[in-house]
């Protein structure tokens, strides 16, 4: 266990996996405020949900700024790695301004609208920009929503999915927020017309949300980093078009041609905002943490999984489609016979009801259509067994601790 002393003014960058105890003073995460005022140590940990306890996950970064002088107690393995401390904020000034016209925004909105906010750019902070944006939303006492359209990493629910939720209480991380509505799209990446299939998703999804929410003040629309493409600047652009948001907040680099592009299109639909420094205290995670992350979010929901065999009876074998002319998601159905000559054994699957909402996640095994069953892997109960009217078959094969096996290309 370390002491620590942090200046007013000063910020602890902290690498996971690491354990801090704000014993006196205040902190702020992301724009959410934490104090201490305790004199005895926590060593129990039936008390680790304390709201003066912070717990770093491995492959993480958390900045801890202090707004007034703080003591820390310290729990961690690699004190001179995981800890970094630097003499300002490193929550960009860019940012806050980017907060406060935001919040000019919301202020000036008529009753009864709302404020649909997207984040998008290159993998350099777009999540952290939406949790302080959240966070500090919601300290104005502001009600608002959370939309991550990002494919392969998902902070409320698992990669190849997105979702939607309420924001209830400060974010800092996916276990403060919980998904209301969740669309499977089997792929954690949006290729083909997945981009087309995904933008209409979040668009179905606001609306399903604001219908439950009447009262919502804003919407936060996190996004994925593929840009550097044509196939990128092609999908960023359809998905301003069908989500329309009213603010776009752009992380600008000025090497890539691509982000000029859309730039260019956004400014004509959106009030926009650039950031243009970039933020030098931001954590940019190596292919292998972000691998290692979505492993472990997968790897979490099958632990608790096991193999369950249900009737195929009449259930339907589908997976989404774009219909371009009608510029709307359909279901095709898909020939089982043909199915079982591919290598579907493992894929990722969305266990539908008759009206095509998600009961479960699973993995399927195999289809016997003489015996007329289904060998799956996923907690379903009973009751939930037979309400499957539909599968949903995705692209992505996983083992069932969650690792990468290939994929299924239907």
């Amino acid at each position: 266990m370390i002491n620590k002393e942090l200046k007013e003014g000063h910020t602890l960058l902290v690498k996971g996996p690491t354990r801090v105890n704000i014993v006196k003073g205040t902190i702020e995460i992301f724009g959410k405020t934490i104090s201490g005022d305790q004199s005895e140590s926590i060593t129990d940990l039936d008390k680790l949900e304390e709201e003066n306890v912070l717990i770093v996950p491995d492959a993480k970064q958390y900045p801890l700024y202090g707004t007034e002088d703080v003591e820390l107690e310290i729990y961690t393995n690699n004190p001179d790695e995981n800890l970094e401390e630097i003499e300002e904020n490193s929550i960009p000034e860019e940012w806050r301004d980017i907060k406060d016209s935001i919040l000019n925004q919301i202020k000036k909105k008529k009753e009864g609208e709302y404020l649909k906010i997207m984040v998008l750019g290159l993998s350099r902070g777009k999540t952290t920009l939406i949790k302080y944006l959240a966070n500090k939303l919601l300290h104005a006492g502001y009600k608002g929503g959370y939309l991550d359209s990002d494919l392969g990493q998902q902070i409320m629910y698992l990669p190849t999915t997105i979702s939607i939720g309420e924001i209830e209480k400060s974010i800092i991380s996916g276990e403060d927020i919980s998904p209301d509505y969740t669309t499977f799209i089997g792929a954690t990446f949006p290729k083909g017309n997945l981009k087309f299939i995904v933008s209409h998703a979040c668009r179905n999804m606001i609306n399903n949300y604001i219908e439950k929410f009447e009262d919502t003040d804003f919407i936060l629309i996190d996004t994925d980093g593929w840009i550097k493409t044509e196939a990128g600047v092609i999908y960023k652009k359809f998905f301003i078009e069908t989500v329309k948001p009213d603010t776009i907040v752009i992380f600008h680099d000025k090497e890539i041609d691509e982000l000029k592009e859309i730039e260019k299109d956004a400014k004509k639909k959106s009030k926009l905002h650039l950031i243009e420094k970039e933020n030098e205290f931001y954590y940019e995670k190596s292919k292998d943490e972000r691998r290692f992350l979505r492993q472990s979010q997968f790897s979490k929901v099958l632990q608790d999984y096991r193999k369950i065999t249900i009737d195929l009876d009449d259930i339907e074998f589908l997976k989404y489609q774009f219909n371009k002319e009608e510029n709307r998601i359909e279901e095709e159905v898909l020939n089982t016979e043909e199915l079982i000559k591919l290598p579907y054994h493992y894929v990722l699957i969305a266990l539908l009801d008759e009206n095509s909402k998600i009961i479960k996640i699973g993995l399927l095994f195999s289809i016997n259509i003489e015996k007329d069953y289904i060998l799956l892997f996923s907690d379903l109960s009973y009751k939930e067994q037979l309400k499957i009217d539909k599968v949903l078959v995705g692209s992505l094969r996983l083992s069932t601790k969650g690792n990468h096996q290939g994929y299924l290309y239907l």
